[in-house]
């Protein structure tokens, strides 16, 4: 039976470079899915620092959380930067398979274009650190 995680960050721009990441992983019976909860309409730098790196993650949906995908996924990662992002609270009951990444927004703590970017390639490389650790993290849920 196919797991499912499902990558969760406010303007989904570091949830897709999660899924990017993913993508390259070979976990057997998982998928991966990106959403966001806020919208945003500019996500130019993100892909820009994944192509550096030689993953294109321009043609992946934009799309904003579902609660019925939620509570269908076996694990949720919210990717949130806790001191500058507006927090989503989350049911109760979707508690047990929620983990927390605590990374920051690079459109938050920038201030201007160019710091922008230098924050997205780093978080870039950040990302991949935690993706790559679900090799190991993931057998572990049912």
């Amino acid at each position: 039976m196919n797991k499912t995680v499902y990558f969760l960050s406010s303007s989904q721009q570091r949830s897709l470079i999660a899924l990017g990441w993913a993508r390259k992983l070979s976990i057997p019976d998982w998928s991966f899915q990106s959403a966001g909860w806020l919208e945003t309409s500019d996500r130019e730098l993100s892909v820009l620092a994944m192509k550096e790196l030689c993953i294109d993650i321009s043609s992946l949906p934009r799309t904003q959380f579902e609660m019925p995908r939620l509570k269908q996924a076996s694990v949720i990662i919210k990717i949130q930067d806790t001191e500058f992002d507006d927090d989503i609270i989350l049911p109760s009951d979707l508690e047990d398979k929620v983990i927390c990444w605590d990374l920051p927004n690079p459109r938050k703590r920038s201030s201007d274009k160019l710091e922008e970017w230098a924050r997205y390639q780093e978080i870039c490389d950040e990302i991949a650190m935690k993706v790559k650790s679900l090799s190991t993290i993931l057998p572990g849920f049912n």
